[in-house]
């Protein structure tokens, strides 16, 4: 693990491998950088090198005091200071669930710095809220955190981080559900809301580095109708692929086809969508 210190806060990261292709994993709604260690690890160390963010109030990272201190946005702007920090630019963003649309976020903020964009089972990058404004928002919120002190309740890690695949240790699954069980209800209720309220789907189709879809056609929280209503969402020519009987998180059920599919975007898909540009 590694530490950057920020303007507001202290965000713990974890890096692998020392190659000359970059690539930043960000993770989703209750995880933390954990549920991509099997990933990371599957992707050549001498050829990749990788960093996966704990966002604030995950892993060790600061957890600011107020709910406002969380959300979408936020995240993006932390990720940018991190990369700024590292001087690392040219390098593949993979963003999962909530992460996607941090991952969206960051890309239309700050194309200049990214050669591809990976989305992940991503939640809508327009939000979908319930009817009824502002109030029905935080009464959605209300009753979700509910259910999610319920869950903690009966020791479920929750949110379809609860299985593991090839690649996925039983220690490495304790410790990604140990993060999760700390990660203070305030950083999730600030990182609903974001995610509940985000509208930037119009900005996404201007978008010119190369991007890619995933997820698994078994996903219960963002079913296989909604990430098609994203992908139709993203530039003309973005990639899609579904995994066969996967859920939520294929970072966990698949992380070694996960990898493999990153690196197949990075070292075929994006060389080709370059030469077609200078073409």
């Amino acid at each position: 693990m590694a530490f950057a210190q920020f303007s507001q806060v202290r965000l713990e990261y974890l890096p692998h491998g020392q190659g000359p292709e970059r690539v930043v994993f960000i993770h989703g709604f209750q995880a933390s950088a954990r549920i991509w260690r099997a990933t990371q690890e599957a992707l050549p160390a001498d050829r990749y090198s990788s960093i996966a963010i704990n966002n604030r109030g995950a892993g060790a990272s600061d957890a600011p005091p107020s709910e406002h201190d969380f959300g979408i946005g936020i995240f993006a702007r932390d990720a940018f200071e991190l990369v700024s920090q590292l001087g690392w630019t040219h390098f593949t963003l993979v963003g999962h669930s909530l992460g996607g649309g941090t991952a969206a976020q960051f890309a239309v903020d700050h194309p200049d710095l990214l050669k591809g964009l990976v989305l992940l089972d991503p939640v809508d990058p327009d939000g979908v809220a319930p009817p009824g404004g502002e109030a029905a928002i935080e009464a959605f919120i209300d009753k979700r955190m509910a259910a999610r002190r319920a869950q903690l309740e009966r020791g479920v890690a929750g949110d379809g981080i609860d299985a593991s695949g090839a690649g996925v240790t039983e220690a490495a699954m304790r410790e990604l559900a140990e993060d999760m069980r700390a990660a203070p209800e305030r950083r999730l209720r600030g990182s609903m809301r974001s995610m509940m309220t985000l509208a930037i789907g119009d900005r996404l189709k201007s978008l010119a580095m190369p991007v890619l879809l995933a997820g698994g056609d078994k996903d219960e929280l963002i079913p296989v109708a909604n990430m098609l209503a994203t992908w139709a969402k993203l530039p003309a020519g973005a990639g899609l692929h579904f995994w066969h009987g996967i859920g939520h998180s294929p970072n966990l059920d698949c992380p070694i086809e996960l990898a493999d599919l990153i690196q197949r975007f990075i070292e075929i898909t994006i060389p080709a969508h370059a030469g077609a540009a200078e073409a």
